[in-house]
């Protein structure tokens, strides 16, 4: 399990980072899918809900390989590729939403009351401040004047700081996982001493 969750790290700091050199991404996003995709395969049997995350994985790899080779943050390509990139982040968006509730069933299997908390307050963040990203997106083509580009900003910060919340988040299940086994390991060491 502790593979699987390093698989879902990897593939969603694949997802979240774009590094281009000479208009290839560096950190591709099918390449991040597909880690996601590994992850939850692993996990699918003992989370149920992982299923639903390893299907998004699956068509992410695919929907997003012109991603690899398309820089989309450059302001001088086609309107076509700016709906695509928006595309993009709704599925960013609908895999974490899934991750997270394999999280929350994984904190709940530890008996962990106060990772479950964190990762539910996590979850509301991330989702509000993520859905608000996208609805803002839809009405700044739209609206200009110093006080949209302000609320861009903070909303670009707050969303890369919940990207990397999530990801801190899913180091902290990994590290939990670990404590977890070795209180079982000793569990079973004390029980077959006596």
């Amino acid at each position: 399990m502790n593979k699987a969750l390093r698989n879902i790290f990897w593939g969603y700091l694949f997802i979240f980072f774009d590094f281009y050199i000479i208009m290839i991404d560096v950190f591709m996003d099918p390449i991040g899918y597909y880690l996601i995709y590994l992850g939850c395969a692993r996990i699918v049997g003992s989370y149920p809900i992982a299923k639903k995350a390893l299907t998004v994985g699956m068509i992410g790899i695919f929907v997003s390989l012109p991603s690899a080779f398309v820089n989309l943050s450059d302001s001088e390509l086609p309107f076509g590729w700016s709906l695509y990139a928006s595309i993009l982040s709704i599925f960013k968006l609908v895999i974490a939403f899934y991750l997270f509730f394999v999280l929350m069933g994984m904190a709940k299997s530890f008996g962990d009351e106060a990772l479950f908390k964190r990762t539910q307050s996590t979850f509301k963040y991330f989702v509000t401040i993520h859905f608000a990203i996208l609805v803002f997106m839809s009405f700044s083509m739209n609206v200009s004047g110093d006080g949209w580009i302000a609320l861009s900003v903070i909303l670009v910060i707050a969303g890369i700081l919940m990207d990397i919340l999530f990801l801190i988040l899913i180091r902290a299940f990994s590290r939990q996982l670990l404590m977890f086994v070795k209180l079982i390991i000793m569990f079973n060491t004390v029980v077959s001493i006596q």
